[in-house]
């Protein structure tokens, strides 16, 4: 069977003049998420498993030891980064000093707790684990909107 190569921008405006069955066809053979901006795929990590074709279960932490928890959040953590980084223009190259990576950037106050600080544009070296890096600034304050209870777990 042969392979049919097709550029993302054709197959993005032959989706947004096709019809519905026409736009039907073109998600079923290409993909929802190829049509969508990942930010509003994403509702929950449900979503985030179903889009990457994992089992929840798989992430889900039973224990109550703060280790163990810290440990399903990284696992969890590295999954969201990857969900929304899969579809972006480009992967990150850690070799690229002028391609942007963003990351989050904590602040704990004792009134409120741990907060979102900054995403912050980093440098081609990595002081906080080069797998949660998000490609777009935007995703990575989605995920913190959205998840932040996750990535509040990896860290206190």
């Amino acid at each position: 069977m042969d392979t049919l190569n097709i550029k993302r921008e054709a197959a993005i405006a032959a989706h947004k003049n096709a019809k519905t069955s026409g736009k039907k066809l073109l998600e079923d053979l290409l993909g929802k998420e190829t049509f969508t901006d990942i930010r509003d795929l994403i509702e929950d990590f449900s979503d985030v498993c179903e889009i990457m074709g994992k089992a929840e279960l798989d992430y889900t932490c039973n224990s109550n030891d703060p280790d163990d928890i810290a440990a399903c959040a990284l696992k969890q953590a590295l999954l969201i980064a990857r969900c929304y980084n899969q579809n972006r223009k480009g992967k990150i190259d850690w070799t690229d000093h002028n391609q942007p990576k963003y990351c989050h950037r904590y602040i704990y106050n004792s009134a409120s707790g741990w907060s979102l600080f900054v995403v912050v544009r980093w440098a081609a070296s990595s002081y906080c684990g080069s797998r949660l890096y998000f490609i777009d600034s935007d995703d990575a304050k989605d995920a913190w909107e959205k998840f932040s209870h996750i990535y509040i777990n990896l860290i206190k």
